[in-house]
C-alpha cells in the first residue's frame, strides 16, 4: 500500500537567494530606535515629574525607579505595537484591478 511519493514539479530546481532591499534591511533598527525615542520621552517626563532633587531627595531613589519602570515599560510596549503594526503594513498593488464587474451586462 505505500507507495512512492514524487516530488513536485521544479522541487530540483534551485531557487535563487532573494536579498531584502537596504529599507528591509533597516527595518529593524528604526523600529528600536523609535521605541527608543518614545521611551526617553516618557523616562523623561516621568523625571521631571517626580524631580528626585532638591526637597525630595530623601525619596530619590523611588523617583528614579520609577523612571526607570516607566523607560522600560513604554520601550517595550512601543517596540511591540510598532512591530505589529509594521507586520500589518499597507503594500500597494502590484497590478491595477481588473476590470471585470465594470463591464456592461448588456
Amino acid at each position: 500500500m505505500s507507495q512512492a511519493h514524487e516530488p513536485p514539479a521544479g522541487a530540483g530546481q534551485e531557487r535563487e537567494p532573494v536579498t531584502p532591499s537596504r529599507r528591509d534591511r533597516w527595518r529593524p533598527l528604526e523600529l528600536l530606535g523609535l521605541s527608543l525615542v518614545f521611551a526617553l520621552f516618557a523616562g523623561g517626563v516621568t523625571l521631571i515629574v517626580m524631580h528626585p532633587w532638591g526637597e525630595f531627595a530623601d525619596q530619590a531613589e523611588h523617583g528614579w525607579l520609577i523612571t526607570l519602570i516607566a523607560f522600560g515599560a513604554t520601550f517595550v510596549v512601543s517596540l511591540v505595537v510598532l512591530a505589529m503594526l509594521a507586520l500589518g503594513g499597507y503594500e500597494p498593488p502590484k497590478e491595477p484591478p481588473s476590470r471585470v464587474l465594470d463591464k456592461d451586462s448588456h
